[in-house]
C-alpha cells in the first residue's frame, strides 16, 4: 500500500511539473516557472522520502535516471526563467527534458500496477486455496462428528426402539466414544432396575392371586378329601365283612383322590414359586387343564363353564409358570365379567396366518408380530358369551392400575402383567369386543425358530 502511495505522490507531482512548464511556454508566465520548480522540489523530495517503497517498483538506475533528470530539468527551467527574452533552445532542451521525466515515471506507475495486480491474483489464489482447505477442514469435522456423535446417537436410537415396544434388552456397549458408553452404561442400569421392577410387580399379582385363589383351591380340596373320608370309613366298618374285590376299590378311591389333591397342591405350589423366567415345551392342553384345577372353585361361583378344545399334541417354547399366570388372569376375568357364561379355548398350530377379528368389533392391541419377524405362530383363542367390554373401557384395558372394580377387589394389573408376559415371549396381544356379543382374546407367540 505504501509503494503505491508513493509512485502515485511521485507521478501527480511530475505531472503537475509538466502542467506549470505548458503553462510558461503558452503564457510566458514567470510564476507558473516558478510552480514547476516547485514540482521538480517536491518529486525530488518524495525520491529521498520514500527510497525503500520507490525502490520495490523501480530498479536504481531508473531511480538514478529520475533522480539526475529532476534536478537537471530544475537547472534548465531557472536558466530559461533569468533569460531575457526567452532562448528557444533551452524551452526544447526543458520540454524534452520533462518529456524523458514523463515516461521514467510513467514506466514506475505501469510496473507498480503490475505488481499490484500480480499480488491481487496472488491473494486471489490464495484465498481459493484457504476456501478449499476450510472447506476439507470442514468436511473433516464434519466426518469426524458424524463418525464420533451422529453415528453413535442414531445407532442408540435404533438400540433404544425395542423398550418402546416393550423389550428391556441390554444395550451394546462396544462404542470407541467414551461419552457413548457412559450412556449406554446409564441406559443398562436403568433397564436393569426396570427389569427388576417388572418382576416385583409380576410376583405381587402373582402373590395376590394367590389369595384369591386359596378359597377355589380349599374348595376343590375338599372334594378329594371328603371321598378319601368316605372311602376310609368305608374300610373301617367293612374292613372283616367286606369281600377283596371292595377292599381293593375303596383303596384304589383313596389312592385317586389323594393323587388329585397333590396335583392341586403342586399346581398351586408351582405358580406360587419364584423362579427366573425359562423357556421349555409346554404342552398347551396341560398346561390349561393344570390351570383349571386352580380357578375351577372360583368359576363354577359364577356359573361358568371352560372348553378345552386345544389339540392334545400342541406344543410351543414357553416359560410354564409366567404362561399359566396368562391363563390365570384371563379366565378369572372372563368368569368375573358375569354369570352362567361359557368360556372356549381354542388353539391353532404354527401358522403364518391367524383368524380374522370380527370387523365390526372394537379391536384393542395388536396381532402384527409374525409380520416383523416372519415366524409362524402359535394362535390362542379364549371367547366368551358375555355382554363384551364396553366401548369407552376397551382402550385402556392394557394400562397399569386401571380397573373397574370396587376398591380392595383387584389392583388393575392383571392385563398389563398378561401383555407384558406376552411380549416376553415374543408375542402379541389383541382384544375384540362387541356389545352383547362377548368378548374374544387372541394371544400369538413363537413356534420356535426363525423363517425366511
Amino acid at each position: 500500500m505504501e509503494d503505491g502511495m508513493a509512485i502515485t505522490r511521485l507521478e501527480t507531482a511530475v505531472q503537475d511539473m509538466r502542467r506549470e512548464e505548458k503553462n510558461l511556454f503558452l503564457y510566458q508566465d514567470p510564476n507558473a516557472g516558478q510552480e514547476a520548480s516547485k514540482f521538480a522540489v517536491l518529486a525530488l523530495q518524495e525520491l529521498d522520502a520514500s527510497p525503500a517503497a520507490l525502490a520495490a517498483v523501480g530498479e536504481p538506475q531508473q531511480l538514478a535516471q529520475l533522480r539526475s533528470g529532476l534536478q537537471e530539468y530544475q537547472n534548465l527551467l531557472n536558466h530559461y526563467i533569468e533569460l531575457s527574452p526567452a532562448d528557444l533552445g533551452s524551452e526544447n532542451r526543458i520540454r524534452t527534458e520533462g518529456h524523458h521525466l514523463s515516461q521514467l515515471t510513467e514506466k514506475l506507475a505501469l510496473h507498480e500496477r503490475e505488481l499490484l495486480q500480480h499480488a491481487i491474483a496472488n491473494a486471489k489464489s490464495a484465498q481459493v486455496i484457504g476456501i478449499g482447505i476450510f472447506a476439507a477442514l470442514l468436511l473433516l469435522v464434519g466426518w469426524r462428528l458424524d463418525r464420533s456423535v451422529i453415528t453413535p446417537v442414531k445407532q442408540l436410537m435404533q438400540d433404544l426402539n425395542p423398550i418402546a415396544e416393550g423389550r428391556f434388552d441390554r444395550l451394546e456397549t462396544d462404542s470407541r466414544n467414551t461419552e457413548m458408553i457412559s450412556l449406554r452404561e446409564a441406559f443398562n442400569r436403568m433397564l436393569d432396575e426396570l427389569e427388576a421392577r417388572r418382576r416385583r410387580l409380576i410376583q405381587s399379582e402373582k402373590l395376590a392371586a394367590i389369595g384369591v385363589l386359596v378359597s377355589g383351591v380349599a374348595h376343590e380340596l375338599n372334594n378329594p378329601l371328603s371321598n378319601i373320608s368316605s372311602s376310609c370309613q368305608l374300610l373301617l366298618e367293612e374292613l372283616d365283612t367286606a369281600d377283596h374285590a371292595s377292599l381293593r376299590e375303596w383303596a384304589q378311591t383313596i389312592d385317586n383322590e389323594t393323587e388329585r389333591a397333590r396335583r392341586i397342591v403342586d399346581a398351586l405350589l408351582d405358580f406360587g414359586r419364584r423362579q427366573e423366567p425359562r423357556l421349555e415345551t409346554v404342552n398347551l392342553a396341560d398346561l390349561l387343564e393344570r390351570t383349571l384345577l386352580l380357578i375351577r372353585g372360583q368359576v363354577r361361583k359364577s356359573g361358568t363353564t371352560v372348553q378345552n378344545h386345544i389339540p392334545p399334541d400342541l406344543t410351543l417354547p414357553a416359560d410354564p409358570q409366567r404362561l399359566q399366570q396368562v391363563f390365570i388372569n384371563l379366565l378369572r376375568n372372563a368368569a368375573e365379567s358375569g354369570e352362567n357364561l361359557s368360556l372356549h379355548v381354542s388353539a391353532k398350530a404354527c401358522s403364518f396366518s391367524g383368524t380374522p377379528l370380527p370387523k365390526d368389533a372394537t379391536v384393542v392391541g395388536e396381532l402384527g408380530c409374525h409380520l416383523s419377524k416372519r415366524q409362524p405362530m402359535v394362535e390362542i383363542s379364549i371367547e366368551d358369551n358375555g355382554s363384551g367390554i364396553p366401548p369407552d373401557t376397551l382402550p385402556r384395558i392394557f394400562e397399569p392400575f386401571f380397573t373397574t372394580r370396587e376398591p380392595g377387589h383387584g389392583m388393575g394389573l392383571g392385563l398389563y402383567i398378561v401383555q407384558e408376559i406376552i411380549q416376553e415371549h415374543g408375542g402379541c396381544i389383541a382384544i375384540a369386543s362387541q356389545a352383547g356379543h362377548g368378548t374374544r382374546v387372541v394371544l400369538r407367540l413363537p413356534c420356535g425358530g426363525h423363517h425366511p
